[in-house]
């Protein structure tokens, strides 16, 4: 059996602000996360602008290049959302309208089933964690 830390994990925008931010509720727990798996860390690319302006905004302009030097010296990987899959975005919007999920959440979704990945680190277990038994997804940190 593979090494459970060696299959990929999609990362969600709280989970990857709280890696940076030291002082978020979540911090500890994106840390573990993330530095318990070295490889396969894939960001997907709706996640980069969120993520960036709360860096930006929150902490400051070093933490939003940190960034931006993780993802050049691949740390992570980036995801793009191809655009046969933006109808995925508006089905799960409709079929979970009472959760209000929005694109970028929505997204993830559409990007982790294009690549076959079932693991999303996030933080926001009221649009995420409500998908996972439907969705067939294992939401981290447990």
């Amino acid at each position: 059996m593979a090494n459970p830390g060696s299959r990929p994990i999609l990362l969600d925008t709280g989970i990857l602000y709280a890696y940076y931010d030291r002082s978020d509720a979540w911090h500890a727990r994106a840390v573990r996360v993330i530095d318990d798996h070295p490889r396969g860390l894939v960001i997907p690319a709706p996640v980069l602008p969120e993520a960036d302006h709360l860096l930006r905004h929150r902490i400051g302009r070093s933490a939003q290049l940190l960034l931006y030097r993780s993802v050049i010296e691949g740390d992570y990987l980036v995801a793009d959302l191809p655009a046969d899959r933006f109808g995925r975005v508006l089905e799960l919007n409709q079929r979970f309208a009472s959760l209000d999920l929005g694109f970028v959440d929505a997204a993830i979704v559409a990007i982790a089933e294009t690549i076959g990945v079932r693991r999303i680190a996030t933080a926001d277990r009221r649009h995420f964690a409500p998908l996972a038994k439907p969705l067939s997804l294992e939401i981290l940190p447990s």
